[in-house]
């Protein structure tokens, strides 16, 4: 169980909230570079026993859990009711600015990590840890959002390096993981922490053999998942081979991506460090989940002194590819 501490921000004045709202949701996902929170407010209009605390667009929201910083972000709606002495606010944190905001760019060699922090220099951005590639990108930006610019920038790597790259914020700085293994991971089984556990197995976005061909349309080679082929058949995907463009390893990204989905999802008590682009270890012997998965997304919830998790599991590693902007061929 997690102890948390919950601080508003305004007009200059430090608003501590924790004991003025019941409950506080805390969600982030492998494909929202940002994270949320809402929470509602007593903000009691006539009963003057009752402490007052303005909230208004644009302020400060902190959210501590185990004297860690959870969330650091703002208030981006309030809605309030005429019957009721609450006011829900709903709050983003920086992740936001990064979609929202556009700026034109040509890179010749530079790195996804250069590109990461060139971007994030000339808009006001503090950086934290940038993964390392070590893989030049030659592409053109004209009018792209921040997020695809630094997506689109590991995404390319990511076919070489054959890691897959996630962007988050911890604090007001923006961190870019590789998402690998943890020999620290969190252990969720029945009698200890875990509460329920749900699988669910698809083959809807199935693609079981990826055919590549030369630009005249020849095809040079086929790669094949057999084991998803011998379950439900052929389903093809096309690529076409290009200078400084490692097909075999884009096509084993596709069909790693693209294979039998299982949608594993988890509620245990809670842990502040179970968050999305992480790793979790999980032991339940109704549904046979056993071993290490992937977190992809995560929504805490603290109520009633009770501190809960909701995980959605996977057992590859994924990352929201982005191909924004145009290849730079001279």
């Amino acid at each position: 169980m997690s102890n948390i501490s919950l601080h508003l921000l305004h007009d200059g004045v430090d608003y501590d909230i924790t004991e003025l709202q019941a409950s506080v949701t805390n969600s982030g996902s492998v494909g929202a570079v940002g994270r949320t929170l809402e929470f509602p407010l007593l903000s009691a209009r006539y009963d003057v026993n009752q402490p007052k605390v303005p909230a208004a667009l644009g302020d400060n929201v902190q959210l501590f859990a185990d004297g860690q910083t959870q969330f650091d972000g703002f208030v981006f709606s309030l809605q309030r009711d005429s019957g009721s002495d609450l006011v829900t606010v709903g709050c983003v944190d920086r992740g936001l600015y990064l979609k929202r905001s556009e700026a034109a760019y040509r890179f010749v060699g530079q790195t996804p990590e250069a590109i990461a922090r060139r971007v994030c220099l000339d808009h006001r951005i503090p950086v934290g840890r940038l993964a390392q590639t070590g893989v030049p990108i030659r592409r053109n930006f004209p009018g792209v959002s921040l997020y695809k610019i630094i997506q689109t920038a590991y995404t390319l790597a990511a076919e070489k390096t054959g890691e897959r790259y996630m962007l988050r914020f911890r604090g007001a700085e923006l961190d870019v993981i590789a998402r690998v293994k943890s020999g620290a991971s969190a252990v969720i089984e029945p009698g200890c922490n875990l509460l329920t556990a749900t699988v669910k197995e698809s083959a809807e976005r199935l693609v079981s053999q990826v055919a590549i061909y030369d630009q005249n349309g020849n095809l040079i080679r086929v790669r094949k998942n057999e084991d998803a082929i011998a379950l439900c058949g052929v389903m093809q995907r096309y690529i076409q081979a290009a200078k400084n463009k490692n097909v075999d390893a884009e096509a084993a990204m596709i069909l790693e991506d693209n294979d039998i989905q299982r949608t594993i999802t988890v509620e245990c008590l809670g842990d502040p460090a179970l968050l999305s682009g992480g790793s979790v270890i999980v032991r339940e012997p109704v549904t046979g989940l056993y071993g290490l998965y992937w977190i992809d997304s995560d929504v805490h919830t603290w109520k009633g002194g009770v501190h809960r998790v909701k995980l959605g599991l996977n057992l590859k590693k994924v990352m929201d590819k982005v191909t924004a902007g145009k290849e730079l061929t001279t």
